[in-house]
């Protein structure tokens, strides 16, 4: 069974998935922090910039959103939703991610296909708060460089 905190994540995943950023955002917090996947935080504005940066270069660019159940709150942060998320694409276009501080990546025609995550989301009220990945070798953005095979260090 859905829940509402279910409901939002699968609706904003599936709003990334078809690039619809500006719809992507609606589901996110003012203070939306996502983390883990690059070297610092990322907010509402850099993550929405960072997703549209990657589906810029890689128009195949896809999450598959998968495994989403409830998780418990044993902290109090609000609704705690978790899923499975494998990111693959292929880098046909040239592209930049300006969040990151990243120069201008001509394309390679490389494909990626990184390691299963986990993305851990919490939601307050009608929105998500915050989204947490789980790091694992070979993921984040320092596997999608690495599999583009670009040699560069991210500064942020």
């Amino acid at each position: 069974m859905k829940t509402k905190a279910t409901e939002i994540v699968t609706a904003f995943m599936e709003a990334l998935e078809t690039k619809e950023f500006d719809k992507a955002a609606t589901y996110l917090s003012d203070s939306f922090q996502f983390s883990g996947s690059t070297p610092l935080p990322l907010n509402k504005d850099q993550f929405i910039r960072y997703s549209s940066d990657l589906a810029e270069g890689m128009p195949n660019l896809s999450y598959h959103f998968h495994d989403i159940q409830e998780v418990e709150d044993l902290l109090g942060e609000g609704d705690r939703v978790s899923a499975a998320i494998q990111i693959t694409g292929t880098h046909t276009n040239t592209f930049q991610i300006v969040p990151l501080g990243l120069p201008l990546m001509p394309e390679t025609n490389n494909s990626i296909s990184l390691p299963v995550e986990h993305w851990e989301y919490v939601i307050k009220g009608n929105t998500i708060a915050s989204i947490r990945v789980e790091q694992v070798p070979g993921g984040g953005i320092a596997g999608i460089l690495q599999q583009l095979g670009i040699d560069i260090p991210i500064i942020q």
